[in-house]
C-alpha cells in the first residue's frame, strides 16, 4: 500500500453561504407557486362572479319581463271590465228611460184594454233586464230542495219542518240564486226555507 494522496475531492468548506441561498431559493419557489395559485383562483373567482353576474341579470330580466306581461294582462282586463261596466250602465239606462215613459203613460184603473197593454209593455221590459243580464254571463241556478244547506249557495231566509227530512236542507226555494259562467262566483245565493 501506498500513501498516495486520495483522488477523492475534498468538500467545499461550509462558509455559511450555502444555506441561506438555498433557503432564499425555496422561498421564491414557495412565492411564485402562492402567485400562481392565487392567479388561478382569482381567475376562477372572476369567472364564478362574472356567472353569477349573468345568471342574475337573466333572473331579473326573466322577473321584469314576466311583471311587465302580468301588468299588461291586468291592464286589459282592468279595461275589459270597465267596457262591460260602461255598456251594462248605458243598457240599463236605456231601460230605466224607458220604464219611467211606461210609467208616466200608465193608463186609469177602469181602462181594462189599456191596461193589459201597459201591463205587457213592463212585462216585456222585465224581459229586456233579464236578458241583458244573461248577455253579461250571469246565469239563473235553482236550490235542489231536499239537498244539504250551503251557505255559499243558499241565503236561508226561514226555516219549514217537512216530514222524513233531516235538519238543516234545503225545503223550498222562495227566489233563485244568480252565477256567473266561472265557477265558483255567485253573485247572489239562492234564498231557500231550510227544514228544522
Amino acid at each position: 500500500m501506498s500513501d498516495s494522496p486520495s483522488t477523492t475531492p475534498a468538500l467545499a468548506p461550509d462558509d455559511g453561504k450555502t444555506l441561506p441561498a438555498s433557503s432564499l431559493y425555496r422561498l421564491c419557489e414557495e412565492i411564485i407557486g402562492l402567485r400562481e395559485t392565487n392567479a388561478r383562483q382569482h381567475k376562477l373567482f372572476e369567472q364564478s362572479l362574472v356567472r353569477s353576474r349573468d345568471e342574475l341579470q337573466a333572473a331579473f330580466n326573466q322577473f321584469a319581463a314576466d311583471t311587465h306581461k302580468a301588468y299588461q294582462q291586468l291592464r286589459e282586463q282592468i279595461q275589459g271590465e270597465k267596457r262591460a261596466s260602461l255598456r251594462l250602465l248605458n243598457e240599463l239606462l236605456d231601460i230605466g228611460l224607458e220604464l219611467e215613459h211606461i210609467a208616466a203613460a200608465r193608463p186609469e184603473a177602469g181602462e181594462a184594454d189599456a191596461l193589459a197593454k201597459w201591463s205587457e209593455a213592463v212585462a216585456v221590459q222585465a224581459r229586456k233586464i233579464m236578458e241583458s243580464v244573461r248577455q253579461h254571463g250571469i246565469q239563473r241556478y235553482d236550490a235542489v230542495i231536499g239537498s244539504a244547506y250551503h251557505p255559499a249557495l243558499h241565503e236561508r231566509v226561514g226555516s219549514k219542518r217537512v216530514e222524513g227530512m233531516d235538519g238543516y236542507r234545503v225545503a223550498e226555494q222562495v227566489q233563485p240564486g244568480y252565477a256567473s259562467q266561472q265557477p265558483d262566483f255567485v253573485l247572489r245565493r239562492a234564498r231557500v226555507l231550510v227544514t228544522e
